[in-house]
Parts: structure tokens; sequence; C-alpha cells
């Protein structure tokens, strides 16, 4: 996966899937914004990664049929207020 774009987290609903929450540590030189707090995350440190998932909608001419999102959060409480849905109201 491309680390050139970023495009901003989605707004989960029904259609995402969470695919995994990780522990990240040194994978990427640059910093995020926290979905759940909106502190700065820097991704060479310790921090929680979400992958969201979801079926691109579309039709038969697309070779595309999932679209993938990574959300970095700055520590679990943070990963777990937001998976538990405290930021996604």
């Amino acid at each position: 996966m491309s680390r050139t774009c970023r495009p901003s987290p989605p707004t989960p609903g029904s259609e995402w899937t969470v695919r995994q929450v990780v522990s990240r540590e040194e994978w990427d030189a640059a910093t995020a914004r926290c979905p759940a707090c909106g502190d700065a995350v820097d991704l060479r440190g310790p921090h929680y990664q979400v992958e969201l998932d979801r079926e691109r909608p579309g039709g038969e001419a697309t070779k595309l049929t999932h679209e993938r999102r990574l959300l970095s959060f700055c520590d679990e409480s943070c990963a777990n207020v937001w998976l538990d849905g405290g930021e996604r109201r």
C-alpha cells in the first residue's frame, strides 16, 4: 500500500467492517490525527491501528471490489473508545 496518499478517515457506517486492531511501532515516518481524541499520533512510536474494510459499490466495469482504510490511534484506550462508538455518534 502506498504511503503517499492519506485519505481522511471515513465516517464508518454499517457498511464498514473492522478487520483487525493491532499494536504498531516504527510503521511510518509521519504523524496522523487520532480519530478518538484528536491528538497527534507519531507513527514511528507505539500506537494502535484499526483496519476497516467495505465492499465497494460499483458495476461490472471495476476490478476493485473492496475498499480499505487504516486509522491510527494514540493508544489502546482511544482505539477502544472509538470502536465502542464513543466518537462515531
